[in-house]
């Protein structure tokens, strides 16, 4: 019996000091750690919620970088690009002014934006006012990239700081410290596809720019992650060239995606902040080994507002809501349940017929009692670059054409109109590539048709379309204009309450008749 008592005992001890001793290791391995949070936003171009306010809302994503910060305070919350544009209520004027994303750049300071790096519809501003939104930032711009034209020279983008412009780094390298004081250097770099293009910009090859950026970090420091605002495609290649990039925090694509390329992680949050990746990385000190475990956070109604940040909201808010108010607009009202969504990204309305642009220019046909052979207007008007579903509301029409303009009413000839068609096509993958209704267009014998019927250059055709296309201000289309010989008629003049005088009115119109 001594001798089971003691054979007993000795396990217990034997196991017991295994368990000190893997215990002693866990925790000697914890303390060479150094854990860093990225809080990963990208493509965010609504500073409210979405959905009847269930997801989505820049203040909520506030809270949970607060609450990220009280668990490590080496957190650092970025935004791949796409912010400045296009929203509703940067089409606005406020205090005499465009407001052209004033309201976001406020909003993203309140937040507390670490990191940003461009995105395509930065551009989308012109460079007098992308710099001043740029001087409103108290974040840091990371730019590998896109060199800015200024005079007769391409300089680096830059804040203007106490009169002086301070460029953007092209590379940084960031010191993270634990409890020990152990230190680690990441390097980051931030790039973005030339989608864009302006005369102010030059677009270096992004490919060549990461690797060259790269092989500047990667002596320099302990590993290296990248902001990143390309297509998936072009972001995954990116991937297998630098294989030994840790993570790649993307944007440009709206829907949440997270790809592992051999050791690369690469992920996109959704749009609109319906959702953040929360990437937690761990460094050990002594062995070097870099580990990546990302979380898809969900930003919903289950989340409070950050106070601060919910003040900047709101009062953004109640300029966009005064201002409807003038035009005359509800944006809350509930106009139609949708059937199927309406598809209004960029891929589809700039290079192929859609849904969205169908809707469109079926409302521009029976905001009129006149009939027309046929409507048609550029894609480019579109700018959610997203599917619309469930419950249409007026705040959803402004989103889908936030710019407005009027509509007009032209008598024009067939040698006209069938080269206006044949440019529009020709613009394929730009602003300028034409949504129509009631044609179409056979490739392989390059023949056009007007509601059902063979173009004919010679006959006489009713059409209706907006106003900015007519003026001859779209790509490749200066010539389609009111000075055009061939030109016959216009209605460009209409009652003060006529759905005509705004595109955004014969929409909303449209859906209530129906």
């Amino acid at each position: 019996m001594k001798k089971i008592l003691l054979f007993i005992m000795l396990v217990v001890v034997s196991v017991a000091c295994r368990t000190a001793k893997t215990t002693t290791n866990d925790n000697s391995s914890a303390q060479n750690e150094i854990a860093i949070t990225f809080l990963h936003l990208n493509d965010v171009y609504e500073i409210s919620p979405l959905d009847n306010g269930k997801v989505g809302g820049m203040a909520r994503v506030a809270t949970v970088r607060q609450n990220l910060l009280k668990e490590n305070p080496n957190t650092l919350t970025v935004l791949s690009g796409d912010f400045l544009s296009p929203s509703v209520i940067g089409t606005l004027r406020y205090e005499g002014k465009s407001i052209k994303g004033k309201q976001m750049i406020e909003t993203m300071n309140a937040v507390g934006i670490d990191w940003v790096c461009f995105g395509n519809h930065e551009f989308d501003l012109d460079q007098k006012d992308l710099q001043e939104r740029i001087n409103e930032s108290k974040f840091n711009w990371l730019n590998t990239n896109a060199l800015e034209k200024v005079k007769d020279e391409y300089v680096p983008f830059g804040k203007m700081v106490n009169g002086t412009k301070e460029s953007f780094l092209k590379t940084t390298i960031l010191t993270f410290k634990n409890a020990k004081g152990d230190e680690v250097k990441m390097g980051m770099f931030g790039i973005l596809l030339p989608s864009n293009k302006k005369d102010f910009v030059l677009y270096e090859d992004f490919f060549e720019a990461a690797k060259k950026a790269y092989a500047e970090l990667e002596p320099k420091c302990d590993f290296v992650v990248a902001l990143t605002h390309l297509n998936k495609v072009d972001d995954i290649k990116l991937a297998e060239m630098l294989p030994n990039v840790k993570l790649l925090m993307g944007g440009h694509d709206h829907d949440n995606m997270r790809e592992q390329i051999g050791n690369v992680i690469m992920a996109k949050a959704d749009a609109n902040a319906k959702t953040a990746y929360i990437h937690h990385i761990t460094y050990n000190k002594v062995t070097g080994k870099t580990e990546v475990k990302s979380e898809l956070k969900k930003i919903d109604n289950t989340i409070a507002d950050e106070p601060t940040a919910a003040a900047v909201v709101k009062k953004w808010e109640d300029i966009q809501d005064g201002a409807f108010k003038a035009l005359g607009l509800n944006k809350d009202e509930v106009i139609a349940d949708l059937k199927e969504p309406l598809d209004g990204h960029e891929s589809v309305v700039r290079n192929m017929q859609g849904n969205m642009g169908s809707m469109i220019n079926n409302a521009l046909l029976a905001s009129s009692p006149n009939k027309f052979d046929c409507a048609f207007f550029n894609g480019g008007s579109i700018r959610i670059d997203d599917n619309v579903s469930g419950q249409l509301t007026q705040l959803d029409v402004l989103r889908i054409l936030p710019f407005g303009g009027k509509l007009v009413e032209v008598k024009l000839r067939g040698r006209l109109l069938e080269r206006v068609l044949q440019t529009g096509l020709e613009n394929k993958g730009s602003g300028g590539y034409l949504q129509w209704e009631k044609i179409a267009y056979d490739a392989a014998k390059k023949e056009w048709r007007i509601n059902g019927k063979l173009l004919d250059v010679n006959q006489e055709y009713n059409i209706i379309t907006s106003d900015f296309l007519f003026s001859g201000k779209e790509r490749n289309l200066g010539f389609f204009t009111k000075q055009n010989p061939d030109v016959i008629s216009i209605v460009d003049t209409f009652p003060e309450d006529d759905a005509r005088n705004d595109i955004r009115k014969a929409v909303i119109a449209y859906f209530k008749k129906k």
